[in-house]
């Protein structure tokens, strides 16, 4: 290995170390994008209100990182038997929708800090050393669970939405993905497939995605209907702040970007609570890598 290319996996892990503990550096550089006025009114009107349409061009798909944190409770799905909802003190969720890959990270009272991550079909469960020095991964049967679960988080879901209405796969190449836009019980409601499974999304009468369900192949096999609930979305501490706002040390908006994000997120598995999150923190574009484990392991 020569000293430059050591140089450069050194500093991937860096910014991995920046990224899983908590701590948020430089935004994330931009990925894929379409032209807003290339898709459908309805998803450039809910792009629009989440701050997703960037750039002078009114592009989306710079938003291409969100990520959340929050506190509240937790079923882990990942279970052979999913138990009881359990206390989480943190607990953040980081999608690199460009990727496509994902990070989540939690912790509890009773639970010890846990890392799983996937990148397209791969995943794998990341540790720290007590010192914080060294990053240790295990691999991880559950790839396609992480891969179907990404998509529900609102962001992600419209930037997929968006990209099928201006007729592109989520790596920027041209490809006509389902898509539906319709009207049911007076509400919009918007369906994409992503991967060949398809999301729902019930849209709120301030053109947010109010709710957004698919159905999860768990562990064991078994298929159930998820629903992710999403309220309250603001920029700022206060319910009521002013578009693009973002302000105080209650502000989600935390990089003051203008982009939205719901302080309080509820998941329904099979009508059962299995996550109620009042979210803390929102980062658009924080940096996170996603190296995979043969290349983090060489660099330490």
């Amino acid at each position: 290995m020569t000293a430059l290319t050591r140089a450069v996996l050194l500093a991937t892990v860096a910014f991995t170390a920046v990224a899983s503990s908590g701590q948020n550096a430089f935004a994330q550089g931009w990925g894929p994008a379409v032209a807003a006025k290339d898709i459908d009114p309805v998803i450039r009107a809910a792009a629009e209100v989440m701050g997703m349409v960037r750039t002078r061009a009114l592009v989306i798909g710079q938003v291409n990182l969100p990520e959340l944190v929050g506190k509240g409770t937790m079923v882990d799905l990942e279970a052979a038997t999913p138990g009881q909802p359990v206390e989480v003190s943190r607990l953040s969720y980081a999608v690199a929708v460009h990727l496509p890959a994902s990070r989540l990270d939690f912790e509890g009272p009773q639970t010890p800090r846990t890392i799983r991550v996937v990148k397209g079909n791969r995943a794998w469960n990341e540790s720290w050393s007590e010192d914080k020095t060294k990053l240790t991964t295990s691999p991880s049967n559950n790839a396609a669970l992480r891969a179907q679960t990404m998509w529900l988080q609102p962001h992600a879901f419209l930037h997929a939405a968006a990209f099928a209405s201006g007729k592109k796969c989520l790596d920027g190449k041209a490809c006509t993905p389902p898509l539906q836009i319709a009207q049911e019980n007076g509400k919009t409601v918007i369906e994409v497939q992503v991967n060949g499974r398809p999301y729902k999304s019930t849209m709120g009468a301030d053109k947010r995605p109010e709710r957004i369900e698919t159905m999860l192949a768990l562990p064991g096999g078994a298929a159930k209907k998820i629903i992710a609930v999403y309220s309250d979305y603001r920029t700022g501490e206060a319910p009521d702040a002013g578009f693009g706002t973002s302000y105080g040390q209650g502000a989600l908006d935390k990089f003051h970007s203008g982009t939205y994000w719901p302080s309080h997120i509820v998941h329904q598995l099979d009508g059962s609570k299995v996550l109620d999150l009042q979210v803390t923190e929102g980062w658009a574009n924080p940096y996170q890598v996603f190296p995979d484990p043969e290349l983090l392991a060489k660099s330490q």
